[in-house]
């Protein structure tokens, strides 16, 4: 089972960044991915003026889930559609995974409109 929580303790941020090998940033949002009630993987991500950017999407060294990530993937870009806007850019080097999100490349960055992305028409912001 994949279960997917905010994280706000800086320590262990810091730590499964380093055992992932993310780059740690300052102020990032964080989502722990467990899997099978363990800890599986992480999305760190900020928000910013042009929409969100997912900085990393990894699984823990003893892992090897790409559908939790994908699942992680999911719910931080819900949090950026709601909170952000409707616009995603993914900074990991994992295009693949990127690719499997929805993600395409513009002018050079893989970048994701949301517009519908979950469904609905896109035609209003849900910003709170």
């Amino acid at each position: 089972m994949v279960k997917v929580t905010p994280e706000i303790d800086t320590e262990k941020i810091k730590a499964l960044c380093e055992l992932t090998g993310a780059p740690y940033e300052e102020n990032a949002l964080c989502y722990f991915i467990y899997v099978d009630g363990k800890v599986g993987g992480l999305c760190l991500f900020k928000l910013t003026a042009e929409g969100g950017r997912i900085i990393a999407l990894r699984n823990h060294p003893r892992v090897d889930d790409r559908d939790a990530l994908i699942i992680g993937g999911k719910a931080c870009l819900d949090f950026i559609e709601r909170k952000s806007g409707f616009y995603a850019y993914f900074d990991d080097n994992d295009t693949p995974l990127a690719k499997a999100l929805g993600f395409g490349e513009k002018e050079g960055r893989l970048y994701l409109d949301m517009h519908g992305y979950f469904g609905g028409c896109g035609c209003c912001n849900k910003k709170l």
